[in-house]
């Protein structure tokens, strides 16, 4: 609701209350995944603040003043209102040291803010003057900024496609009339967002002139039912605030540095000096209250269940005392309220919205108005239900769009005790954040999905990555799960796998190694093996180098702190994760490529055409080889004979797609490669998504091999290297080797 008192200020009543709130929770669980620390910040700041970041010069028309109603209680300074949180978040990133090995550093925050929109502007949730961003700001140094923000766009995918919205177009605003800065670096931050963009095989268009008055900006467009446009998720990149704030971190070699390069010169490596940060802003839902109004519109009271402000109401068949307590007794138990007094335990509630409804009408008059109100679940309670203390559940609603008659009929009554009915309830909303099942069920399926349909093709689902607990307690996992592993990949289906196994302190550090070998003189399973093994030891000694580095430094600041000198050495801080300091237990390396059947190894795609023409031509010259390089590397146990062991395989599966007369259409194909999946893919081989749906006929062999890693004997190599170093291997080494 809205008030005359407090125009543009939405009130959102309790189940407004209950979207927000799961948004924003469903936001910090992804903020484990992705790096962010979340931050509460001041409302208000001094108008001195304001001015150093450059707001009260370009943005004082939407900000507000605060000044004091008693004259003995006034300071001198006047104060505003904060229209973002960026100046707040320089303030924290300066309030102490910063070294390189911090960098990136991830701040979220979800204060409320405030811009004075003019009265004609405003509308219902969609245009207001207090809101709600999911506000986040990275300061990273200059060759993070492409990872950070593809890492940005990634997050951005992820979230929509819970949601079931899109499709989204993306829009690069460049530098507008008025703007803070150089035009250099203006050039120098368009130039790196218009390279992020490229790389990531996203279709965009340019705005002239609309990025925000600090820097250029990404702004995720979406339409809302009627066709009008809003600007939701941006993604901005800025290098004035940094340098307002004068914020600071010291690196090694700062002229590379600053330029986001490397070099291997020990004598400029020995030379540190402060370089600037780059400053990422980025809000995924942007406003939240405008995503609300574009979700309530969107699911048009049809909500997923984890986001439903109505999930279940308990409803009691007539008013008689023995029914209405054991209704009681169950709503208590889906809320996760303790029978005992208040005062005993600590709530521990279940979180889920629970209604209750015992009025003194008919069972069948309350039913068709929870049905109409769009409850998840209906709970009755009635005498039967009692004798058996079980509970009656109407789950039709959580059906989904191809459920038979049968099964609709066996979810419309479900007999359940309160406390199953509770799991049951628990195990759709975890289900959450699985896009697959929180997509709205009338929302309809991936364009390559229909089209696939629409030309009678079958689709074959690849397998998914499990999740649970430990499936295997072998040694040599129990043995790792205690240890620092590292995972020389940034393929996001080979960490799963091997997560999935239960080590969960996997380390993902991806090789810089160029894969330079000559594709037309190297047999594949020659190729795959030494690209793996190079890459493993290239991980391998960027991880010792670091070690190296890091106790160094600690040492250089242990001697100058006995030493009795004073001085501030902040940027060497106290690491609150020591494992990353450790030598590596393991590395694991691999490496996938497709080799014809005449032996020639094809190409990565590196954008949706050269993803496009290697579907087709898969389509069309039917079976192919895969091959997977897998590299294993531990230092050797022995003190007296330092080095490493180092094991490697070649697995080989062959796998036959789908020939050209099973009516594989190009637009099959090409609506794929637009898709989220097929942007995920660009730059490998797309076995998963489509190729499992519908370019693969057969697989000959290791179905993990296929996804990019075989499991299984990636656990022997592990073994053998931690385990049996004695054992002679044809193919290990050493430092002393060399």
């Amino acid at each position: 609701m809205t008030s005359v008192y407090s125009p543009g200020s939405p009130i959102l009543l309790p189940h407004g209350a209950r979207i927000f709130n799961r948004l924003v929770d469903f936001l910090r669980k992804q903020y484990v995944q992705y790096g962010f620390q979340e931050v509460i910040t001041p409302t208000i700041y001094k108008k001195a603040l304001w001015a150093t970041s450059g707001h009260l010069e370009n943005y004082a028309d939407d900000m507000y003043t605060v000044t004091s109603t008693s004259a003995s209680r006034a300071d001198d300074a006047e104060y505003g209102l904060k229209p973002m949180n960026c100046p707040g978040h320089c303030l924290i990133f300066a309030s102490q040291g910063r070294s390189y090995r911090d960098l990136p550093i991830r701040y979220a925050d979800f204060s409320p803010l405030h811009r004075n929109e003019i009265s004609g502007a405003l509308s219902g949730l969609t245009r207001v003057r207090r809101f709600h961003q999911d506000d986040g700001h990275i300061f990273c140094r200059p060759s993070q900024i492409r990872e950070e923000i593809s890492k940005t766009l990634d997050f951005v995918r992820l979230t929509y496609g819970i949601l079931g919205l899109g499709p989204y177009r993306l829009v690069l605003s460049t530098r507008p009339e008025q703007y803070i800065g150089s035009i250099d670096d203006w050039a120098q931050a368009e130039e790196a967002l218009k390279r992020a963009l490229t790389e990531s095989g996203n279709d965009y268009t340019i705005n002239e002139g609309d990025g925000a008055f600090y820097g250029p900006k990404i702004d995720i467009i979406l339409k809302d039912s009627d066709g009008k446009e809003h600007q939701t998720a941006t993604i901005q990149l800025d290098f004035q605030l940094p340098k307002r704030f004068g914020l600071k971190y010291t690196a090694p070699a700062p002229e590379f540095e600053r330029r986001g390069e490397t070099t291997t010169d020990p004598e400029l490596l020995a030379e540190y000096g402060p370089v600037q940060p780059v400053l990422i802003h980025r809000a995924v839902l942007g406003s939240a209250e405008r995503l609300m109004a574009l979700l309530i519109e969107h699911y048009n009271g049809k909500w997923p269940f984890w986001l439903n402000p109505r999930q279940a109401i308990v409803i009691t068949v007539n008013s008689t005392e023995p029914v209405v307590r054991w209704a009681r007794h169950t709503r208590d138990v889906l809320l996760g309220l303790s029978p005992a007094p208040a005062s005993a335990t600590p709530a521990s509630p279940t979180g889920l919205a629970v209604d209750f409804d015992d009025s003194d009408r008919t069972v069948g008059l309350k039913v068709r108005e929870a049905t109409s109100k769009g409850y998840g679940v209906i709970v009755t309670v009635g005498p039967d239900d009692l004798l058996n203390n079980t509970v009656c559940i109407n789950a039709a609603a959580l059906a989904g769009p191809n459920e038979s008659a049968e099964q609709l009929k066996k979810l419309r009554r479900i007999n359940m005790t309160p406390e199953e009915a509770r799991d049951f309830m628990l195990s759709k909303v975890n289900s959450a954040y699985n896009a697959m099942d929180l997509t709205n069920p009338s929302d309809p399926p991936p364009d390559y999905i229909t089209a696939a349909r629409a030309h009678g093709i079958p689709l074959r689902q690849s397998a998914p990555i499990k999740k649970g607990p430990y499936p295997l307690e072998l040694p040599i996992l129990s043995y790792l799960r205690s240890k620092r592993v590292i995972l020389a990949s940034a393929s996001p289906r080979r960490k799963a796998l091997l997560t999935q196994l239960g080590l969960p302190n996997l380390e993902v550090f991806p090789s810089n190694e160029q894969e330079d070998l000559d594709k037309r003189t190297h047999a594949p399973e020659e190729y795959v093996a030494a690209t793996a093994e190079r890459k493993c030891l290239a991980v391998y000694r960027a991880a010792l180098a670091k070690q190296e580095e890091w106790q160094q430094q600690q040492q250089q600041q242990k001697q100058k702190q006995d030493g009795g000198d004073s001085g501030d050495y902040s940027a060497v801080p106290h690491d609150p994760n020591p494992r990353q300091h450790e030598e590596p237990a393991v590395v694991i390396a691999a490496d996938t490529v497709i080799a014809t059947r005449a032996g020639q190894i094809l190409e990565k795609p590196r954008s949706e055409a050269d993803h496009a023409r290697m579907l087709r031509h898969l389509r069309d010259t039917e079976e192919h080889r895969v091959l997977t390089g897998v590299c294993v590397l531990a230092p050797r146990a022995d003190a007296a004979h330092p080095g490493y062991e180092l094991a490697s395989h070649v697995e080989a599966t062959r796998v036959r797609f789908a020939a050209a007369d099973d009516g594989l259409p190009d637009d099959v194909i090409d609506a794929y490669v637009r898709t989220r999946e097929g942007a995920d893919k660009a730059g490998g081989y797309a076995l998963q998504g489509v190729g499992g749906m519908l370019l693969v006929e057969k697989v000959d062999g290791s179905v993990d091999n296929v996804i990019g890693l075989p499991v299984r004997k990636c656990l022997q190599l592990c073994e053998k290297v931690v385990f049996r170093q004695e054992v002679e291997d044809d193919h290990e080494g050493g430092e002393d080797d060399e």
